[in-house]
């Protein structure tokens, strides 16, 4: 559940730096707003509209609006904003786990530090443990979740991967109890590049396929494990999500993680103008499953002509 997680980590970043300017209450708030969110038993795009969200424990007007303004455009201006007025602190820094704003100028001050790949050389070049309250066990850290954003935000050309994507799909398919099975996500918009590959499995027995996929030989790292999802790194270091869902959900799920962000949004909005939602378990209409099991139908309900993955960008 990428939105859940990207939005909590956003939120934990407004704590931060609402703390450092000496805000009373609101970091806190924030904070707690991004634990129930990390929390949520399915992803938080499903959740609907800014009355909705309002519902969750801890979620209040200001935070249902950031949530809704970074589902449909993917950024939040009030943290932009924050980053901006208290000295400019680059984005992919604030994302490295551990360093919080204080941490993050003291490293800009001392070493000019401004991307990843300079944490990441100051670390290794063992600066870091020079500072004050900074020590070899912590900068040991640092280094390694810099690394992580690093990898994270890395680009692999398609062409690089399609190998390991067509073996890995294989090795899944050959797995008991895997019903079916598909690529979907960048990679299978065609784009010419990718930052992870999304895998979706429809299973009767998640836990089962789950644990015999992270014990393929081709998996690296484990680091998610459950009966919904799982997350490894292969020896390449590209990230793999492999999502487990159930097979009358197949089409709208397949949809949902195809994407793009933009075309899901604009997918979104035909729906909302019917009174209808739309998101990874189906289409609805209130309660009532409209549309699920193939795109086509899905397409279809909304009265839109079918677009084939590689089409799938912001226009409808």
């Amino acid at each position: 559940m990428e939105n859940n997680k990207a939005i909590a980590g956003l939120l934990c970043q407004i704590a931060a730096l609402l703390q450092e300017q000496e805000v009373p209450f609101k970091p806190a708030a924030y904070r707690r707003a991004a634990q129930v969110i990390e929390e949520l038993p399915r992803d938080i795009s499903t959740y609907g509209d800014e009355k909705e969200l309002k519902k969750l424990s801890g979620i209040g007007d200001a935070i249902a609006r950031k949530i809704i303004e970074y589902l449909e455009t993917g950024k939040i201006t009030a943290l932009e904003n924050l980053r901006i007025t208290q000295g400019g602190i680059p984005a992919d820094l604030m994302d490295v786990e551990g360093l919080g704003p204080k941490r993050v100028r003291q490293i800009q001050a001392a070493f000019g530090v401004k991307t990843v790949a300079d944490l990441i050389k100051a670390a290794e070049d063992g600066k870091l443990r020079t500072l004050p309250r900074f020590s070899e066990l912590m900068e040991k850290k640092v280094l390694e979740n810099a690394k992580r954003v690093k990898e994270r935000t890395r680009r692999f050309p398609r062409e690089e991967v399609k190998e390991d994507v067509i073996k890995l799909l294989k090795k899944i398919e050959g797995v008991e109890g895997v019903d079916q099975c598909s690529v979907a996500g960048s990679y299978r918009r065609e784009k010419e590049t990718v930052g992870d590959i999304d895998i979706l499995v429809v299973t009767k027995s998640p836990k089962e396929v789950s644990d015999a996929i992270a014990s393929l030989s081709i998996v690296r790292d484990v680091v998610a494990h459950g009966e919904r999802k799982l997350s490894f790194d292969l020896k390449s270091g590209l990230r793999v999500d492999v999502r487990f869902v159930k097979k009358d959900q197949w089409g709208s799920a397949l949809l949902y993680f195809t994407g793009s962000k933009e075309h899901n949004i604009a997918m979104r909005r035909v729906a909302i103008k019917n009174s209808w939602k739309l998101n990874e378990y189906g289409l609805f209409d209130g309660d009532a499953l409209l549309a699920s099991k193939t795109e086509e139908e899905i397409y279809k309900k909304l009265k839109l002509r079918f677009f084939a993955p590689k089409e799938r960008g912001g226009r409808l």
